[in-house]
Formats: structure tokens, sequence, C-alpha cells
């Protein structure tokens, strides 16, 4: 049976809990907390979208255009700091970023040619 909202609530709340004091007790790392709170804020930009997609006249598709508009926003945002250097260049990440766009591209070009 699935689980009710206000269950999953309750443990992503006990989740946090159990690592708020995970790290007190210094069993966590504080270096992998940046890529949790990338998480819950990714999380949280989701839900804002179902919310705003519940009254559409057809939800999935207004969720997938809010999070396609939020990923070029954020990639535009990426082009633009790099270009104007207040992003630095030397970041060993830029090499992910740069076979995520890769992939990315062409994962959109296939599926384009497909619904051509």
């Amino acid at each position: 049976m699935a689980a009710s909202v206000q269950e999953e609530l309750t443990r992503m709340r006990i989740i946090l809990q159990d690592l708020e004091a995970r790290l007190e007790a210094g069993e966590v790392p504080p270096e992998g907390l940046p890529e949790f709170k990338s998480t819950v804020d990714e999380i949280r930009l989701r839900v804002w979208a179902l919310l705003t997609a519940a009254g559409a006249d057809a939800p999935r598709a207004a969720a997938e255009r809010f999070r396609l508009l939020r990923a070029a926003e954020f990639c535009r945002a990426l082009a633009t700091e790099l270009s104007d250097g207040r992003m630095g260049s030397g970041h060993p990440e830029w090499a992910e970023v740069q076979r995520t766009a890769t992939s990315l591209s062409a994962a959109i070009a296939e599926h384009a040619g497909r619904a051509a």
C-alpha cells in the first residue's frame, strides 16, 4: 500500500533529525552537506512544480515544462558566469558538466528526430 503524504513527510523529518544527530556526533563529514542541500533544493523545486501543475489541464506536461525552464535557466546562468569571469574555469567538475551537457544534447537531438 502506498504511503500517504503525511507518512512521507514524517520519514523525511526522521532522516533530517538523524543526519543532524550524526553530524553533531562527528559521524558525517560536513563536506557531504552541500550535496544533501542540493538534493533538498531539487525536491523543493519539484514539489513547487507539482503544486503549480496540479491545477493545469495537463499536469504532467506542466511539471515537465517547469523542470525544463529551470534547467535552461541554470545552464544560461552557468554559461554567463563562466563567460564573464564570475565562475572559475579551473574547477575539475567542468569536465563532468561538459560530458553531461554533451550527452543531454545528443539525447535531445535523438528525441527530436523521432518526434519529427
